[in-house]
């Protein structure tokens, strides 16, 4: 998971949790246009929907720790080159920190290797970007015209 996605995922269950935490609070102060609506036409919010809103709630909440507790793990796979190996408990993907460690100091201490790296990052990032620039107009068939 990119960094980028990571932050997407985070700023979605936030958005995500400033909904429940509006509708608790009958105050829709993120969602002005609603409490427009809301005041104007006296309309009320399903139960049965928040209900359902606060279950949903919970489980994102718990998803959304599992995240926070492995940030520092997202931060190495989206740059390995600029992570701190310490602060990641390694072993839970069945890798030893060890040699983890001795195989990053090599690649950080190699120019040629790091250079490579950075410049693959960049290279599939660009092309991530032209993806989903192609999706976003519905040039469905222009994605076969792109590099792989």
């Amino acid at each position: 998971m990119r960094h980028r996605d990571y932050v997407y995922l985070s700023a979605n269950c936030i958005s995500f949790l400033s909904v429940v935490e509006d509708m608790e609070s009958d105050k829709l102060s993120h969602f002005k246009n609603l409490e427009q609506y809301r005041d104007e036409t006296n309309a009320t919010i399903d139960t049965n929907y928040f209900n359902i809103t606060l279950k949903n709630t919970d489980r994102f909440a718990e998803r959304l720790e599992q995240f926070k507790t492995n940030k520092s793990a997202l931060a190495f796979i989206a740059n390995p080159l600029n992570t701190n190996t310490n602060e990641i408990n390694i072993e839970l993907f069945g890798i030893d920190a060890g040699s983890l460690q001795m195989q990053l100091l090599d690649l950080k201490t190699k120019d040629l290797w790091n250079g490579k790296f950075t410049e693959l990052k960049r290279k599939l990032e660009e092309l991530e970007i032209q993806k989903c620039m192609q999706f976003a107009q519905n040039k469905w068939t222009a994605l076969k015209e792109i590099p792989r």
